[in-house]
């Protein structure tokens, strides 16, 4: 009877401590740690309560007032339950810890770690999702500003309305960041292992004191990123693969470096807007497969002998389909035999594929002296080119290329591509041509519209017509499809999705 007893009262115990507790933090100092009383409760000490309150409980809350908290004491006590801290919103609560090799918010095996509303300041670690080498717990993040003090993160993790002037490492897991900044990130987990953008600003220049060069990389991994703006820094796909990411409708502006695949990658990128990079936009090399569609590349430019816009190098297969160039070119032209290639380029190439289609290519207003090939074009051979339904409103320079499957296409100012007259026009006007400028013609991406009357309208070849062109309008809008990415006498009855309405 006894033993039951005492059975009784241990399990009404475990009860009791499973309920959810809520600490609230009064004093911003740091003092030698003690009890958390109501009234007198440093972060501290609401963070070393919960910790032994309820490990395999409800969610604990400790609520942190508005001020500037100065951690003195080293690393708080590492997350092994389900907590949210809850700040009074990052421009009110802020969280300074100097000391080196230290960390704020840092988890263990059970933990689950929510942080809202508050500023973080360490010369360590801001938040650690992982233990015990790369295993991972469910981390949230919202309203959070990181000033010093990188992000790791090995399990499921949420960043939402936050902004990381420092270095997400996303290491395993599911990691999902929205309506947020951050100056870049490493992505280096497994192959299940995935990273989802979306209305993201990554922003080299985000923390102008920081002088490291930014770089945001994938080692191994997938990536999503949509709806997002990448500037003042560079897209590197690297490591031992195979890397899986796509870019949709995201622009990448002034940037100090390419989007670049050194290894086993497969690069898709839709809808989306390079314009202004001073060191290329693409980097296509090594076995990777780039699959590019409904997008512009517009005033990208290199000091380099291939590529303006786009250089293509190794094995790799480009697919380009629906896609504009204009105004890309070279800042100096290379010695030698000149730089080509002003919007796409190709060197090095060891079978190589090059696929354009529905492709409208113009020339730069600046050519410096030297440059072979104003829009396409390379250096050796081992490149196979396929080309279809094209505007070439410039020159090529194609040295050695293999030229394949080649139709519907039209070449203006001259013949220099080398296509077959029996099914492509060259040495067309620009008259003829009536190349309208780059302007916002509908869909998502800046387009350059022919004018009515032009050569290219109703001159497509049919087997290699696309269904829709770079904005989403149907094709063909005539007798035939037109040649280029814009199909000019289109409307917008077939929308992007593919449906009417």
């Amino acid at each position: 009877m006894l033993r039951h007893v005492v059975v009784g009262l241990f399990l009404a115990m475990l009860a009791l401590d499973a309920q959810a507790a809520t600490f609230q933090v009064t004093r911003i100092d740091d003092p030698a740690p003690g009890a958390c009383v109501p009234g007198d409760c440093s972060l501290r000490e609401a963070m070393d309560a919960a910790a032994v309150n309820d490990p395999a409980g409800e969610v604990d809350v400790i609520t942190v007032p508005s001020g500037s908290i100065v951690l003195t004491r080293g690393s708080l006590v590492a997350v092994a339950q389900k907590l949210r801290v809850q700040g009074a919103g990052s421009g009110s609560t802020r969280i300074v810890l100097d000391e080196a090799s230290t960390k704020i918010f840092r988890t263990a095996a059970g933990g689950e770690l929510t942080a809202i509303g508050m500023t973080l300041d360490v010369a360590g670690g801001a938040v650690d999702g992982c233990h015990d080498g790369y295993q991972g717990v469910p981390v949230s993040i919202d309203d959070v500003v990181i000033v010093r003090g990188s992000i790791t993160v090995c399990g499921t993790t949420r960043i939402r309305r936050s902004e990381i002037r420092t270095k997400l490492y996303a290491n395993y897991g599911d990691t999902l960041v929205e309506d947020s900044a951050m100056r870049d990130f490493v992505m280096q987990g497994g192959g299940t292992s995935q990273l989802t953008m979306r209305r993201v600003l990554l922003d080299g220049s985000i923390d102008p004191d920081n002088t490291y060069p930014p770089q945001a990389s994938v080692i191994r991994g997938t990536l999503l990123m949509e709806d997002s703006t990448i500037t003042h820094t560079e897209f590197w796909l690297q490591g031992v693969g195979p890397s899986v990411m796509t870019l949709r409708r995201v622009h990448y502006i002034d940037n100090i470096g390419p989007i670049r695949t050194e290894s086993t990658a497969l690069m898709t990128i839709e809808d989306s807007l390079f314009e202004n990079n001073t060191v290329r936009a693409l980097y296509v090399a090594s076995d990777a497969e780039w699959n590019i569609s409904g997008s512009t590349f517009v005033n990208n430019s290199v000091n380099g002998n291939a590529g303006g816009a786009i250089v293509l190098e190794d094995e790799a297969i480009l697919r380009i389909r629906n896609s504009t160039f204009s105004g890309n070119t070279f800042s100096v032209a290379a010695a030698g035999d000149g730089a080509r290639g002003g919007a796409i380029g190709f060197r090095n190439g060891a079978g190589a594929q090059l696929i354009l289609t529905h492709v409208t290519l113009a020339r730069p207003a600046f050519a410096p002296v030297g440059i072979v090939g104003t829009v396409l074009g390379g250096h050796g051979n081992g490149v196979a080119l396929s080309l279809s339904n094209s505007i070439v409103q410039g020159t090529c320079g194609m040295n050695a290329i293999v030229l394949q499957n080649q139709a519907g296409n039209i070449e203006s100012g001259g013949d220099t591509c080398g296509l077959d007259p029996e099914t492509n026009r060259v040495n067309v006007s620009t008259t003829s041509l009536a190349l309208g400028a780059l302007a916002d013609n509908g869909g998502p991406t800046p387009t350059r519209l022919p004018a009515t009357g032009s050569v290219s309208i109703d001159r497509g070849s049919t087997p290699q017509c696309l269904p829709k062109d770079q904005r989403g309008y149907a094709r063909p809008g005539g007798v035939r499809c037109d040649v280029g990415a814009v199909e000019a006498d289109a409307s917008d009855r077939l929308f992007a999705n593919g449906f009417e309405s």
